[in-house]
């Protein structure tokens, strides 16, 4: 009797399985294709595959319309359409699973790879239409191959992926590549920028901390590099082989940069105060030449001349970052005076400025997004002087309607010993303290 009872109970289970699936069926036929794609356009990814399992019809429905969408698998929520992977060795199994049906619409994929496995080959085999793809902490040494894979990728980002090599940069070195980026390598010589051809579509360029780089390989293909805009290069050299002196061969092929980032250190040199100015002589004249540089940030000694020559050679410059303790009041207003009203950045750390030369330079550039007086000699009227100064720019009528002067001016100081009352200012200036003793602590005053 109870193996009878069992059996009916297994037939009305399916039965009444059945009558769902049929009516789920008829709601679904009940709609046309364009009255369900405006409905599920409502929903974002992450809602619409937690419905997915409820039947087969609309698993269907749900696949179909996410196929079309350009999916980004993400660590943070960016729009309706991004997909944040879960932390856990767990999860990847069955987000595996999932890339085998919609992978074809994944368009971005940034992930921190710490405990995932096979990563590139599962992407290689699922996602073929990705068109920017960034990995962090990959630890797996990837498998060398002459496929060029992810043909539509237009930006590539390793970070911290010590395992990767030049051979595994070079699958991926398609014609459609704009961006690179490897930061934190020990492995990557650059030796894989002997793939580029002749005729390549990169446009940016980092290569920052990474260990094995050698500069030579950069130096042989510099004529595949005319395109460049954007150059970030950031190196600790041990070797005997100089590089600060030889920066301007890339420059001198390299004219549409818009953008530097440089960070040499030469480790075995001590260079005098001579050799110093000489070598910041030949940068400051290589850079000069790029008429159309906007950002300028290198670790290279800038006197008054340096800083003349760029700012009337260089009319599209808005953000500057030198080391300015040799900068006096003649070279800060050259700057001024000719990129004043375009500057947005302005980096014035370790300069012997005095507080009127701050001030003046605060009206001279109304833009200004950031303002840094680290381990300057500033008086405590200091601050004071530039809340007045921002103050006196907004009620300007020339600038009064301007977004960037309502907002306060993010300014960094190493210290400040003011002792009056900072609420009379805090609407307009915003110090933050970069320092051994406050690590970039942000306060708002």
């Amino acid at each position: 009797m109870k193996c009878k009872k069992t059996d009916s109970l297994t037939k009305m289970d399916v039965q009444m399985e059945q009558v769902e699936e049929q009516s789920n069926s008829e709601i679904i036929n009940s709609l046309n294709a364009d009255c369900w794609r405006l409905i599920l356009d409502y929903l974002s990814v992450k809602e619409l595959l937690q419905t997915e399992a409820t039947c087969r019809d609309w698993q269907k429905l749900v696949l179909e319309h996410i196929s079309h969408r350009p999916i980004v698998i993400h660590s943070l929520e960016i729009d309706e359409n991004t997909l944040i992977l879960r932390q856990s060795t767990e999860a990847w199994g069955s987000f595996k699973r999932w890339l085998r049906k919609c992978g074809r619409a994944v368009q971005d994929f940034d992930m921190d790879c710490k405990h995932y496995k096979d990563v590139v080959e599962t992407l290689r085999d699922s996602c073929p239409n990705l068109i920017g793809l960034k990995l962090s902490r990959l630890k797996k040494k990837l498998s060398p191959t002459d496929t060029l894979h992810f043909e539509k990728l237009t930006w590539l980002v390793f970070d911290c992926c010590d395992e990767v090599t030049d051979d595994c940069v070079t699958q991926f070195l398609t014609n459609s590549l704009e961006e690179l980026r490897i930061t934190y390598n020990k492995r990557v010589t650059g030796r894989f920028l002997n793939n580029l051809k002749p005729k390549n579509n990169i446009k940016s360029l980092a290569l920052k901390h990474c260990r094995a780089l050698r500069f030579p390989f950069l130096l042989s293909i510099v004529d595949r590099l005319g395109n460049l805009t954007v150059l970030e290069l950031w190196k600790r050299n041990r070797s005997k082989i100089e590089i600060r002196d030889k920066l301007h061969l890339l420059f001198e092929k390299m004219p549409n940069l818009r953008e530097i980032d440089i960070e040499i250190y030469d480790m075995l040199r001590r260079p005098d105060e001579e050799r110093r100015l000489t070598e910041s002589n030949v940068f400051f004249e290589s850079i000069c030449r790029l008429k159309k540089l906007n950002r300028v940030n290198a670790n290279f000694q800038a006197w008054d001349h340096h800083m003349e020559a760029l700012a009337t050679s260089c009319k599209e410059l808005m953000a500057v970052d030198l080391i300015c303790n040799h900068i006096t009041r003649r070279g800060l207003d050259a700057l001024c005076r000719h990129v004043g009203p375009r500057l947005l950045e302005l980096n014035l750390s370790e300069s012997l400025l005095t507080d009127d030369d701050v001030a003046s330079c605060v009206y001279a550039c109304p833009k200004l997004l950031s303002l840094d007086l680290s381990d300057c000699p500033m008086l405590v009227s200091a601050v004071p002087r530039i809340a007045v100064a921002r103050r006196d720019m907004r009620q300007n009528t020339k600038f009064a309607n301007e977004t960037f002067l309502r907002l306060p001016l993010p300014l960094t100081m190493s210290r400040w010993d003011f002792y009056g009352d900072a609420d009379d200012f805090k609407d307009v200036v915003n110090v933050r303290f970069n320092s051994e003793g406050y690590s970039s602590v942000e306060r708002q005053y």
